[in-house]
């Protein structure tokens, strides 16, 4: 885990390494499968749950490894540290993505 700028959350968020999201990932792709073992193991009311009920394990999980709460279930899944470049020379945002040039938030070419 590393501290680094959200551009979804617009401050610094806990950021996960590969070995963490694959955890993580997998608990969101038990989360979408919704299954009634799932719901039971988890303590999930049998009847229909919300979207923010049914990811619930993932939240929980991500508070228990970060410490931050009420993370939205969809944040938590852009918060891996290889979806983002490096930091900018200028503002020292990290960049959108791997392979950006251009910081989008102070808009300075980056020298590679």
């Amino acid at each position: 885990m590393k501290f680094m700028w959200c551009w979804r959350c617009e401050q610094d968020m806990p950021m996960l390494d590969e070995e963490e999201y694959a955890r993580m990932n997998a608990l969101y792709g038990e989360c979408m499968r919704a299954t009634e073992e799932f719901r039971l193991k988890h303590g999930l009311p049998a009847q229909m749950t919300s979207m923010n009920e049914r990811f619930r394990p993932v939240v929980e999980a991500y508070e228990q490894l970060t410490g931050y709460s009420n993370v939205h279930h969809n944040a938590i899944m852009h918060h891996r540290i290889s979806m983002y470049g490096v930091r900018c020379n200028c503002c020292g945002k990290p960049l959108r993505t791997p392979t950006a040039n251009l910081c989008a938030a102070c808009g300075t070419t980056q020298s590679m």
